[in-house]
This record gives C-alpha cells, sequence and structure tokens, in this order.
C-alpha cells in the first residue's frame, strides 16, 4: 500500500495543525526527507521562519553552522535501510546535544526524540522530531554540582532510601578513602545500632526519610559512625529534590559535637547558677543586674523581680569604706578580679558582712560583657574569728585584756603619751593572800572574787585607761593622758580605798587589800617592757613593805638587776661545766592512749642552788644570748639519745624540741639542724620543733621562710602555748605548721571554769578547721582528758600520764605506759 506523504493534500492540513498545537519546539520530515512542517516553538527557538525550512532537506542549518545528521534525519534513514532489507522498522531515537544556534547565537543543550508519523490508514508516511532546550536545567545542575562539591559540610544524595552520591566533605568526615566505600549504603549503616532515644537507626532513620518526603523539609540531630568507629553528634537537614523526573533527598550533616559540649556546659553552668550554695549576681556592662540565683535571693529577702535592672548598690548596707570601692574598681578594672568583705542589707533591713569574689567577662576584643558577683555570708565566721581574737587578747573571767592585749595596748598609749608630750603611769597590782582565799574557799569563789576586783576598777577608771589582767591574782592599769605624777597619786588612793572595801560573795563577806606598784613615763622608763619590770619590781617592794600599801619605782629598786647579773654568770658558767640535762615528757594519742612522742625539757642541776626553774634561767639566757648555744645543745642531745633509743627498741615516733625566738633569727638554724639529723643518722620525720606564737611573730616574713625551709625538710612545726599569744589568724594560716600546742593555763581549770573550757573548745576547732592536730599540755586529771577527747583533741601530755623524767627512766616508763 503506498503511503499518502505527508505533503499529501489531506495528510499536510492535519500535520500543520497537530504541530501547532504542541507546545515544545518540533518539525516533521516526509520520506524523501523534506521539511514537512515547522512549529512556532521551534522558531522561538532557532530564530528561523517557517517559510525558510519547508521544503528543504538540510534542517541542520537552524541548527548549526556545519552539516550534520539531525536525529529525525538518522531515523529516517534507518528507516529506509530497514525497509530494504526487510528488518525490524525502527520506532524512535533519543539522542542529546550541545549546539550554537547559528541565527540568535545561543548555546543549548538540545534534547531530541524522533519518532515515526503514520498516516490515517496506518502507513509511515514522515518522521517527527520533538526538541527540548534542557540548557537552563543543565545550568542549574552545573551550580548544583558545583556547590555540592565544594560545600564545607557534608552533602549526600539519598534516591529510594539509599546513598547515592555524597561529597568530599563528606567522606573526610567519616574518615574514609572514598565516596566508594559510602555509596549505595543505607544511612543506617553509617550510624551506631541505636540512637540515643533508643530507638534503632534503621527504624528511625526511615522515619526521617519518610517525613522529609511528605513535609518537604526535615531537621534533625543524629549520632554517626567514623570509619574508626568512634562516634560524633551531627545536625542533619533533609530536603525533598526531583532529580530527572525522579524523586530524591538532599541530605546535609553538620558535626554539632563542640556545640552539644557548649549546651551541655551551659546545662552545667546553668545547673551551678541554680543550685549553688554561693548567692551569685550577674550585672551587665552598665552594672545593671541582669540575673541573680536562688540563693541570692534567700539570702537577701529579694526576689529577682525586684532586683533586675537595679545596681547592686541598692544592697549595700553603706558600712564599708569608700576606699573599698575605690580598691574594688581599680583591681576589676586593671586585674579583672577582686575578693574581699562588704556590708550589705537585707531586704528585712538587717545587715550581714559578706566575702564576695568579682570578676569581669569580657568578650575578643576585650570589651567587658558582665560582671559576676558571688558572695557568702561570713557573719557567723566572723562571729566566731572576734570571739578567738577576743579571747586571745582578753581574760576570759574579768573580760579585761590579758598579757597580750595589754601589750598591743601598751603599745598604743606609750606612742600617744610621747606625741601629746604627756605622762603615763603603769601600776603592778597584786592581791594580799588571794592565794588563801582561793585555796580555802575554792575556784569558784576565788573566781568571783577576781570579777568583782575588775568591776572596781573599771568602775574607777576613765575609758582612756588601759586595764588588764596577767593571769592568777595579778592586774596591770595604764593611768594615760597625765600632765604630773600627782594625778596618778589621787588615782592610787583612790584604788586602795576601793579595794580595801568588803566583798560579798556568795553570801560570805571577805578582805583584800592590794600591793601596787607604779613606774611612770617617761621618767622611770620609755618602753612598755621596761615599765612593766620597774613597775613589777616596785610592786614586790610594797610585799616586802608589809602589804597593803603602794610603792613609786626608785633607782635603789635595780638590786634585782644585780641578781640578774648574777644569775647570767652562773648560766654562762653552767654551759660549760655539763650542769644541764634534758628531761623527757611523753606525748600520748587521744584515741588509744599509746605513746605517740616525747618532748624534751631543759633542766638546770646548780651545784649549789639545786633545780633551777627554766622560768628563771630562760628568759636570762635569751636577753644574754647564751639561749642560742643552750639551743645548739638541747638539739644535739635530744637527737643523740633519740638515735640511742631506737637502737634499743624505745624510741617515740617523734621528738619534740623547743626553740626560741633568737634560734629562729639565725640563718645556721637550718644547717645546725640538718647537721644533728645527719650525725645521728635521724630521719627528718622523727623531729618536731615548737614555736610559740610570740617568736613566730617577730620578723615574720624570715621566720615564714625559715619555718617553709624547715618543713621541706620533713620537719614538724608546732606552735606551742598557743592562746597565749597574740598572732592573727591570717598569719597563724600562713605558717607551715602542722600542729598547735593548746597552753596549760587554758587545760588547767576548764572542767570548773566556763571561760578555760570555751578557748580550749575554740582553739580546739580553729585548728580542725586549718587542718592542724591539736596536742593539749598539762592534763592533770580524767575529766580533763575526757573532755579534751570528746572535743576532738589529738594528743595529750602531762602529769596524768607522766611527770618528764630523765633518760635513764624512760625504758621503765615506757614498760608502765604499755601496761596502762
Amino acid at each position: 500500500m503506498e503511503p499518502l506523504g505527508i505533503n499529501n493534500a489531506t495528510t499536510r492540513p492535519a500535520v500543520f495543525h497537530w504541530l501547532s498545537q504542541l507546545r515544545i519546539p518540533a518539525f516533521a520530515l516526509d520520506l524523501q526527507g523534506q521539511v514537512a512542517g515547522w512549529n512556532e516553538a521551534l522558531v522561538t527557538l532557532t530564530g528561523v521562519p517557517q517559510a525558510m525550512m519547508l521544503g528543504r532537506k538540510d534542517p541542520w542549518l537552524a541548527f548549526s553552522e556545519t552539516s550534520q545528521m539531525l536525529t529525525a534525519q538518522s531515523l529516517l534513514q534507518q528507516f529506509q535501510q530497514a525497509q530494504r532489507r526487510g528488518q525490524v522498522l525502527p520506532e524512535c531515537i533519543h539522542e542529546a546535544g550541545q549546539y550554537l544556534l547559528p541565527h540568535n547565537r545561543r548555546e543549548c543543550l538540545l534534547v531530541s526524540d524522533a519518532t515515526l508519523l503514520r498516516d490515517e490508514r496506518g502507513v509511515i508516511c514522515g518522521v517527527l522530531q520533538l526538541i527540548q532546550d534542557r540548557s537552563e536545567q543543565e545550568k542549574a545542575a552545573t551550580r548544583f554540582r558545583r556547590l555540592f562539591t565544594a560545600s564545607p559540610d557534608p552533602v549526600w544524595i539519598i534516591e529510594n532510601n539509599t546513598f547515592v552520591d555524597c561529597n568530599d566533605a563528606a567522606v573526610s568526615m567519616l574518615g574514609y578513602a572514598s565516596r566508594e566505600q559510602l555509596l549505595n549504603t543505607h544511612p543506617s549503616k553509617l550510624s551506631p545500632e541505636f540512637q540515643p532515644d533508643g530507638m534503632s537507626s534503621y527504624e528511625k532513620a526511615e522515619l526521617m526519610m519518610k517525613l522529609a518526603t511528605q513535609n518537604g523539609l526535615h531537621r534533625f540531630e543524629w549520632v554517626h559512625t567514623r570509619a574508626d568507629g568512634t562516634d560524633f553528634d551531627a545536625e542533619v537537614t533533609l530536603a525533598r529534590l526531583e532529580i530527572g523526573g525522579n524523586h530524591a533527598i538532599y541530605c546535609t550533616w553538620r558535626d554539632i559535637t563542640e556545640r552539644k559540649k557548649s549546651e551541655s556546659a551551659v546545662r552545667l553552668y546553668a545547673s551551678v547558677f541554680q543550685n549553688s550554695g554561693e548567692a551569685i549576681l550577674i550585672t551587665d556592662p552598665q552594672n545593671r543586674i541582669v540575673a541573680v540565683n536562688p540563693s541570692l535571693c534567700r539570702l537577701t529577702g529579694y526576689s529577682e523581680e525586684e532586683l533586675h535592672g537595679k545596681n547592686p548598690r541598692v544592697l549595700s548596707a553603706g558600712r564599708s569604706p569608700k576606699s573599698t570601692y575605690e580598691q574594688l574598681w581599680a583591681a576589676l578594672n586593671s586585674e579583672r578580679f577582686w575578693q574581699g568583705e562588704l556590708w550589705d542589707r537585707r531586704k528585712d533591713g538587717s545587715v550581714f558582712v559578706k566575702w564576695a569574689a568579682i570578676s569581669v567577662n569580657v568578650d575578643d576584643a576585650g570589651n567587658v560583657v558582665n560582671y559576676i558577683a558571688s558572695y557568702n555570708d561570713i557573719s557567723e565566721r566572723k562571729e566566731a574569728e572576734a570571739r578567738i581574737d577576743w579571747l586571745a587578747h582578753h581574760d576570759a573571767l574579768t573580760e579585761l585584756l590579758n598579757r597580750h592585749g595589754l601589750a598591743q595596748q601598751l603599745k598604743q598609749v606609750i606612742a600617744s603619751a610621747q606625741r601629746n608630750k604627756q605622762q603615763l603611769a603603769l601600776i603592778f597590782l597584786d592581791l594580799d593572800r588571794f592565794k588563801t582565799i582561793n585555796d580555802t574557799l575554792g575556784h569558784h569563789i576565788g573566781d568571783q572574787l577576781l570579777a568583782e576586783v575588775a568591776r572596781r576598777l573599771r568602775a574607777l577608771l576613765r575609758e582612756s585607761d588601759v586595764i588588764a589582767r596577767l593571769g592568777g591574782d595579778e592586774f596591770v592599769m595604764a593611768l594615760t593622758e597625765l600632765n604630773s605624777a600627782n594625778q596618778s597619786m589621787a588615782v592610787v588612793r583612790k584604788l586602795e580605798a576601793k579595794l580595801n572595801e568588803p566583798y560579798l560573795i556568795d553570801g560570805r563577806l571577805l578582805h583584800l587589800t592590794p600591793s601596787m606598784g607604779v613606774a611612770l613615763y617617761p621618767d622611770d622608763a620609755t618602753c612598755a617592757d621596761e615599765l612593766m619590770r620597774q613597775a613589777d619590781t616596785a610592786m614586790y617592794h610594797a610585799k616586802e613593805s608589809g602589804r597593803n600599801n603602794t610603792q613609786y619605782y626608785a633607782a635603789e629598786m635595780g638590786q634585782r638587776a644585780v641578781v640578774r647579773m648574777e644569775l647570767e654568770r652562773e648560766l654562762w658558767r653552767a654551759l660549760d661545766s655539763d650542769q644541764f640535762t634534758l628531761y623527757y615528757q611523753p606525748i600520748m594519742c587521744a584515741q588509744d592512749g599509746t605513746i605517740c612522742g616525747a618532748e624534751a625539757l631543759l633542766r638546770w642541776h646548780h651545784p649549789e642552788r639545786g633545780m633551777i626553774s627554766p622560768a628563771e634561767f630562760i628568759p636570762v639566757a635569751e636577753e644574754c644570748g647564751a639561749i642560742l648555744k643552750l639551743g645548739a645543745w638541747v638539739l644535739d642531745e635530744a637527737c643523740r639519745q633519740m638515735q640511742a633509743w631506737q637502737t634499743a627498741g624505745i624510741a617515740p615516733a617523734r621528738i619534740a624540741v623547743n626553740i626560741s625566738a633568737h634560734q629562729l633569727r639565725q640563718d645556721g638554724l637550718l644547717q645546725w639542724v640538718g647537721e644533728c639529723l645527719a650525725r645521728y643518722q635521724l630521719s627528718a620525720e622523727c623531729l618536731t620543733l615548737e614555736v610559740t606564737e610570740t617568736a613566730a611573730m617577730e620578723r615574720p616574713e624570715n621566720a615564714i621562710a625559715i619555718l617553709n625551709a624547715l618543713r621541706q625538710m620533713g620537719v614538724e612545726l608546732a606552735i606551742d602555748d598557743f592562746g597565749t599569744g597574740y598572732s592573727s589568724l591570717a598569719y597563724l594560716q600562713s605558717l607551715p605548721i602542722q600542729s598547735l600546742k593548746l597552753d596549760r593555763r587554758f587545760v588547767m581549770h576548764m572542767c570548773v571554769n566556763e571561760s578555760d573550757a570555751d578557748i580550749a573548745a575554740a582553739s580546739i576547732a580553729l585548728a580542725q578547721k586549718l587542718g592542724l592536730k591539736v596536742v593539749a599540755e598539762g592534763v592533770e586529771t580524767v575529766a580533763q582528758r575526757d573532755a579534751l577527747v570528746a572535743q576532738g583533741c589529738d594528743m595529750l601530755q602531762g602529769f596524768l600520764f607522766s611527770k618528764p623524767v630523765p633518760a635513764t627512766q624512760w625504758p621503765a616508763l615506757i614498760a608502765k605506759l604499755s601496761r596502762c
């Protein structure tokens, strides 16, 4: 059957009409290869009018400047060859190519589909070529590929829930060698078996991809696994995508491990801020409050809303000096940190002292972002410190100054008298026969009597005068701002009269008389110590003169100095004639009663005077300089004895030796200690050096340096007679000490005197706070021992366990105490 042909009168109009209805570029060839149709969409694409192309056999002219066979022509040629050879006829051809259209100079990517045309009888009558301009899609794809490849974040393409492509960043993040190792895998294969919420990675990945397909976009957090097996957190974004008519998912990752750490840190800081026991306040650069924590609200009574936007000075009690705030801001501006004490006022009006630490938060450019203040109410601590300080400088029974408080006050009033060119009278008072009353009627009567004496003294003297109780029945008064000695005489007469009045104590009428000695500044002396010595000398003359009288110091009273000089000469002679020996007193463990140490105590056996008390000769040795030679001998002898005991298997764990202030000032102390330890092959850990508070306070910087060096050697350090000195708590805390020795005077009456018990308890509590051990001296009764153990005392020393014994009696003492 012959084809009608496209140019047939019947077929041609139908072809033209059909082509004109197509919105995509298209043309038709008849079986002779002539252009039989050219639609408007193709005119628009090529710029070649229809009239120019109809009937032509070279349609390529519209697409190229050089001759080439178009898709339709190829199909026509294949049809003709197949028809001649009797082969199966081709139906269509699909081709794509890059073209530079000659008429409008457009560069295009054209995709062509050629198919055979049939007439109304089904006979092939020509070829149709449909053309799609994919230029923009190609450009978009190129841009996509460029972005895909260059993206710093991992990018994936997912089709059919499988990774089909990824960029280099994805390969790098996961630590694989090539993308081929990652493609054609399910996302769960690059993840741990389960996600943090407990859901399996496979099920959750399927769900996430489903949500992305449904919603177009889905973002979530995911844990991935690197090639080395380590996991990391990522934020994943899935976006629905269409590629070549196929549905796909565009997937990006972002490693959020650091962000998660930061978020965790922020949550931690927020938790600390909210739950901290410390009050915390944060202000902006203008010092306006932007945040406070619950602890601050509880401490001040204000709510967060009441404080927000306010300046922190709304909390100030107005008690902190202006200089404190000037120092505060100077430190914040220079050091970015300040700490110290400030006074605040609560909402209810009550005031409190706080320890504040303020830091400055700055940005990378150094600009202030916030001021952060944290603080604690230290009112109770300050009260405790003040109480301990008060107890350290006052007599608990009479509430007068004690020896240490007196020393401080005397320095001040003497300096004032010197500045104002005034006189000062120092009165040393001793109560006659007080010991008889105390021993006969009991300490409780004696204590009340002393308290009444103190009350009378306070009532008679001015506030500017100084009153102190040195201990026992000894009192000292300093009459200040005197213009003449006669003024002191008038006061002395009043004191004599008042103190001679009867005392009604606990229903008993008692009588006491005073013996007083007076020394005048500047007539008799210009320093406190000398005034004290002269007033003391005058008081003893009053005693020797029959008691109940007052003596003013006179030069002839200096005969006591003659006695001291004689003692000094005998002291030097004793050093050269082996008159000194050491006694040893055991130090007991409070918990189990075992011996944990021994203190070496110096004794002087004078060939004529017998045993001379250390209280008598030690002050003389310190004044004349003999203390250095004496101290060196004591240390050497104690180490020698320790070695002998170690050899015999009866040595205590430690031996304690007292060091004087003079020794502490000597540069050779460190060398001497080291030589003694080496000479007797002793470990430094078996030696304890005891230093009094007063000795440690002399030249404090030098003392700290020497004590630090001794501690570095391994020697243990202790403060002796704690509570009788006048060291500050801050200074005490700076010393490299391991233990405190509670003075015997506080132990002696602690079971019958509440004040002494309070001092002992406060001292032990302070030591525990400072991480120090406590050794209580002067333990003589079981009641004292039990009270000290109950208060947490670590070690005990006193006659309850043993008096000091010579070295020859030590083995027997060890055996005796071991049986107890």
